[in-house]
């Protein structure tokens, strides 16, 4: 699990306790402020700690909906236009208008961890946006695991999340790619 060094200071715990947890081994320090109980810790876990505002989406979130297969070595989330920059290397940070930022955020459990992440409507709209900016195979396979979701999508949330994004091009791929497929 992990912790900020602002929860362990709320907890009771002086900085001169949490150094010797660390010490012991009853905390690992990931990086300044923020630590982990175990020496191998949950990407995921980490990001919805140190980042609470950050909504994982387009590569990474299709992975936790179990539409890609494969973990993306780069997290994608999105956060609003006027946060902060995450400086980490393997977080990619897409900031958006805080009209778009809101649209369709769930919190869902992933790996036991509670993250933020899009729904799958406004997930897919992301996907479909962001097409030229998605590795070929990896949009391939994200369409086809959408293909077979199609009867589940909520088509009425869909367009009510269309007018907000301006590009009429977004609904014509949608329904192109995912709803008319020949079997």
């Amino acid at each position: 699990m992990i912790y900020l060094y602002n929860v362990l200071a709320k907890s009771g715990l002086s900085d001169y306790q949490i150094k010797k947890k660390v010490e012991v081994g009853e905390l690992y320090m990931i990086q300044k402020g923020v630590y982990s109980t175990t020496k191998e810790y949950n990407y995921f876990d980490y990001i919805a700690r140190k980042h609470p505002n950050a909504v994982f989406t387009l590569e990474t979130a299709c992975y936790c909906y179990g539409l890609l297969k494969e973990e993306p070595s780069i997290y994608k989330v999105a956060t609003k236009q006027k946060d902060r920059k995450m400086k980490e290397e393997n977080i990619k940070q897409i900031f958006m208008t805080d009209t778009l930022y809101y649209l369709g955020i769930n919190t869902i459990t992933f790996q036991n961890v509670a993250i933020q992440i899009y729904d799958l409507e406004r997930l897919l709209i992301d996907v479909v946006r962001n097409k030229t900016n998605i590795e070929y195979n990896t949009y391939k396979q994200i369409i086809k695991s959408y293909q077979r979701l199609a009867k589940l999508l909520n088509k009425k949330r869909l367009a009510e999340y269309l007018p907000f994004f301006k590009d009429p091009r977004i609904l014509e791929r949608i329904e192109r790619e995912v709803y008319q497929v020949e079997d």
